[in-house]
């Protein structure tokens, strides 16, 4: 009997889609496969956050997401997925700083660090910094340095001297720090006025310092709570910077 060869299974039924998914899996598999020093490395990762003027952030949410493209054959088509997940988080220590420690996964390429968890970042305060990517030294089992500067909101500056003027614990000053400047100020006679919340879809009644009535999606969220971008349950998070082949550019 003669040996069955890849022509021969091309010329069976689907053969041809088989074979070339073999091809496809071993030239993606050995691509991941070459892109890593070795199975069970692990990176070592610190650094510090601070703001503009230089003062540590503290208990700020340091993640490390990873990513990968998926490759399949659907009925002759080749389709094609992004992969993000989260590996690990920490948080900055009274001065700042940051470390933690993680395993590399040959089968993601791309590693990113994130200085912002949607759940907490403080949105009035900070603009949202972008992603670092350290997929050249994570898959070269590397130690990372990466420390960031969060850059103020435009607006901090306005809120801040809103807020010393009506104070931290004051009705103004809680809605100030949870959302910002309003959108709009509409006044409305007898003394009130309205501070309108478009994003979230709010607005608050004021009579001097008091709160008098809350219009629209009194849900959104309280004047005690810190702005955080909302996310449904079980939606992936994309990645903000552009994937690149670190292999041809310089380290950040």
């Amino acid at each position: 009997m003669g040996r069955v060869g890849d022509r021969s299974i091309a010329r069976t039924p689907g053969g041809a889609a088989r074979l070339a998914a073999i091809g496809l899996a071993a030239l993606v598999g050995g691509a991941a496969g070459s892109a890593f020093a070795g199975p069970d490395r692990e990176v070592v990762v610190r650094g510090q956050v601070t703001d503009e003027e230089g003062a540590p952030v503290t208990d700020h949410a340091v993640r490390l997401l990873k990513a990968r493209t998926i490759i399949s054959i659907e009925k002759f088509n080749l389709k094609k997925r992004s992969q993000d997940l989260e590996e690990t988080r920490t948080t900055t220590d009274g001065h700042g700083f940051f470390e933690f420690t993680f395993p590399v996964d040959p089968e993601f390429r791309y590693y990113y660090l994130r200085f912002y968890d949607p759940e907490t970042f403080d949105a009035v305060r900070f603009r949202v910094p972008e992603d670092r990517d350290i997929s050249r030294r994570a898959r070269k089992g590397r130690q990372v340095h990466a420390s960031v500067t969060l850059r103020f909101h435009p607006d901090w500056a306005e809120v801040r001297t809103l807020i010393d003027r009506h104070g931290e614990t004051s009705h103004r000053g809680r809605i100030l720090r949870a959302l910002g400047l309003p959108d709009s100020r509409t006044e409305e006679g007898d003394g009130r006025v309205v501070w309108s919340y478009e994003a979230e879809g709010v607005s608050y009644v004021l009579e001097g310092d008091r709160v008098v009535e809350t219009r629209g999606n009194v849900r959104a969220r309280t004047p005690a709570e810190k702005p955080a971008e909302q996310i449904e349950e079980g939606e992936r998070e994309t990645l903000d910077v552009e994937r690149v082949d670190e292999e041809d550019v310089a380290d950040r």
